[in-house]
């Protein structure tokens, strides 16, 4: 089918873990993300911290994340979200590697914590978007890529992406899947 790479999603400790084993079985095949899902930000300690930061530091390993916020479900507490997503900025600042960030009806504050950090982290794509033409616009003036899924197709909850997704300059459109 032409997949030449593919990059995995670590979105808790564990599972960024996993992705990594994984991705070290396929060399320069695969790779991954190594992170903490705002979703699960509660499970945020310094030994979560300190074993992404080692799963980092290896080569199959090529972006911080998935990070960012999610105020749609708050399935972890709202200042924990912004505690962990800060903390992953922190780490991509460190490593040097880009930033892989999720956002859900949390545009305001995700770019109050996000600003600061942008003269300081390399690249950053706000992954699976499905946010207004503003915020999508806003990520754009910021230099961020923007990712898109099959979101796009649903015609429940998508279609609305239809309307602008042409505003995305195609240097700076990530197409992305969430199939297992």
């Amino acid at each position: 089918a032409g997949v030449e790479k593919i990059i995995l999603t670590g979105t808790c400790v564990d599972s960024s873990r996993a992705q990594f084993e994984l991705a070290r079985e396929y060399p320069g095949f695969m790779y991954c993300t190594a992170g903490i899902h705002p979703h699960d930000a509660s499970g945020l300690t310094d030994s979560s911290l300190q074993e992404l930061r080692q799963l980092l530091k290896n080569p199959e390993v090529i972006a911080v994340g998935e990070c960012g916020l999610d105020f749609n479900r708050d399935f972890s507490p709202r200042p924990k979200q912004e505690e962990c997503f800060e903390a992953q900025l922190q780490l991509a600042v460190e490593t040097g590697l880009p930033v892989f960030m999720h956002q859900r009806d949390a545009h305001e504050r995700f770019l109050e914590i996000l600003k600061p950090y942008l003269n300081k982290i390399s690249r950053a794509v706000v992954h699976c978007f499905t946010g207004t033409e503003e915020e999508m616009l806003d990520y754009l003036d910021l230099g961020l890529y923007i990712g898109m899924t099959g979101w796009i197709c649903d015609e429940r909850r998508g279609s609305h992406l239809k309307e602008f997704i042409n505003k995305v300059p195609l240097n700076r459109l990530m197409i992305e899947t969430d199939a297992p």
